[in-house]
């Protein structure tokens, strides 16, 4: 039995080392399979609106130009004033690569008028652009592939008009500068447009429909970036406010989605946002309230990043993938909050200390309450019950207190720790679970008063259970195994050095 359950284990550990990738997929399957972020109807009505123009195959430009034109693929001199034109050109890339590909190009160029479906294999794009410069992308309609419209390395960029639809990224840009993305539309997608270590990115006039914007960066380049409210997410205004104090309810009317940067002393209450990728998600901010929202139906919650002194209180982050979610935060309080029937964490800290998470409710998710590389925080009086694999779990995680919570009927463990040290487990109330604690891979941790949970372990680190059948059975086999039996009758911690 012991051998089996650490072979399950084992398992268990190399999912989880592959969890960012396989959650990035599945989560895109899920949602593509789910009526509510992707129907039918949309699905048929683009296919109806899908350009009539010349056949092509893909397109590979690797600073060839001239060679393009030669073999009439585009016209134009790649000047100001007659940039290299790509148009009216239909595109099957059949799963086996982007549609256009244009490498380190620093010429006048445009794309326009295009049909592009590339196919949902990652990294097909409808239109990929590496190292490039002052191009142009207009009216293409770059749908039903894994990114519609991809910018990597790139500057100087004009992407206007364009549809990016049921792709798992509408719009990608990674590491680009001076982008000035406007008039698009992405209806459908897993993450609708995403800025990544970006600067000086310029939005104005997007819709996005069943998914919304992402960003990350340092805080310099998000602070760089120009979106104002014609932005739309689901036909309601996109907030995104930088630098900016005392920000208050009418700040934020009828939000499809907000995303503060820099922000500090603001309320954030009584919104209701679904199907966005984040519903909530602030940056570099400080002692904000965020409460009495209604974040489901979304990607993420709620999500703070290099936040401190915030207090997130009485909102529900449900149906989501993620419920809320802080990375490398401090001096936060999680309280009174709902996170429930998430896809994966309800409530999930990253690198974070000196945290109160208290009264939070995280029942019915993958794991109800998960801490990974975080110290010093509390964790108190909180539910996590009836989720697929535990109900709280400490993951490279020291000092923490986790005491007085409710961890009943999870399917694997009540209360789970990995590679953790020093922490307090106390007053936790854990029936039902498989087993009520597992620690593996663990020292200086104590435990009390967990209902019928006992504990202790040798100095050796082999579990007390093994220690005390090898001393009995010198004495008598059959006496060691009655002992042997008692002990896990009584004992559901688990130790595994």
């Amino acid at each position: 039995m012991k051998s089996n359950a650490k072979s399950n284990l084992i398992i268990i550990g190399i999912l989880f080392a592959l969890l960012p990738i396989i959650t990035t997929n599945l989560s895109y399957i899920m949602d593509k399979g789910n009526k509510s972020w992707d129907t039918i109807d949309d699905f048929t009505l683009d296919m109806d609106n899908l350009k009539i123009s010349k056949i092509s195959g893909k397109i590979h430009i690797d600073n060839n130009w001239t060679a393009t034109k030669s073999a009439g693929i585009c016209t134009g001199n790649g000047t100001y004033s007659e940039p290299y034109v790509i148009k009216d050109l239909e595109i099957n890339g059949g799963d086996s690569g982007s549609c256009i590909l244009i490498e380190n190009s620093d010429v006048y160029f445009k794309i326009e008028n295009c049909t592009l479906n590339a196919g949902d294999s990652h990294p097909n794009a409808g239109i990929r652009l590496n190292n490039v410069t002052k191009g142009v992308l207009v009216i293409n309609n770059c749908s039903f592939s894994y990114i519609g419209i991809y910018l990597s390395h790139c500057d100087n960029i004009s992407i206007s008009g364009n549809i990016a639809n049921h792709n798992h990224f509408g719009i990608y840009l990674s590491v680009c500068n001076d982008i000035n993305i406007s008039g698009n539309t992405a209806t459908n997608n897993y993450n609708g447009m995403n800025l990544s270590y970006c600067d000086n990115a310029v939005l104005s006039g997007n819709i996005m429909n069943k998914c919304g914007l992402t960003i990350s960066g340092v805080i310099e380049q998000l602070k760089s970036h120009n979106i104002d409210v014609t932005n739309l997410v689901n036909g309601k205004p996109l907030y995104y406010y930088n630098n900016e104090k005392n920000l208050g309810p009418d700040d934020f009317l009828d939000a499809g989605q907000v995303l503060l940067v820099n922000c500090n002393d603001s309320l954030i209450s009584n919104l209701n946002i679904s199907f966005s990728n984040i519903a909530i998600s602030l940056y570099y901010c400080y002692n904000n309230i965020i409460s009495g929202n209604a974040a489901d139906n979304n990607h993420y919650g709620i999500y703070l990043s290099l936040c401190e002194n915030s207090f997130i209180l009485g909102n529900t982050a449900s149906d989501n993938n993620y419920g809320i979610c802080l990375h490398d935060c401090y001096n936060n309080t999680i309280s009174g909050n709902t996170a429930s029937n998430n896809n994966y964490w309800g409530i999930y800290l990253a690198l974070c200390y000196d945290n109160i998470l208290s009264g939070n409710t995280a029942n019915n998710n993958s794991r109800g309450i998960f801490s990974t590389v975080s110290s010093n925080n509390i964790i108190s009086g909180n539910t996590a019950n009836d989720n697929s694999f535990y109900g709280i779990e400490l993951y490279f995680s020291d000092y923490n207190t986790v005491s007085g919570n409710t961890a009943n009927n999870n399917s694997f463990y009540g209360i789970y720790l990995f590679r953790s040290r020093s922490n307090t487990i106390s007053g936790n109330i854990l029936i039902g679970n498989n087993e009520c604690i597992y620690e593996e891979n663990c020292i200086g941790n104590t435990f009390s008063d967990n209902g019928d949970c006992m504990y202790g372990q040798g100095s050796s680190g082999v579990p007390i259970e093994l220690i005390i059948l090898v001393s009995v059975i010198s004495g008598g086999a059959v006496i060691g195994v009655v002992v042997l039996l008692l002990i896990r009758r009584t004992r559901k911690i688990v130790t595994i050095i």
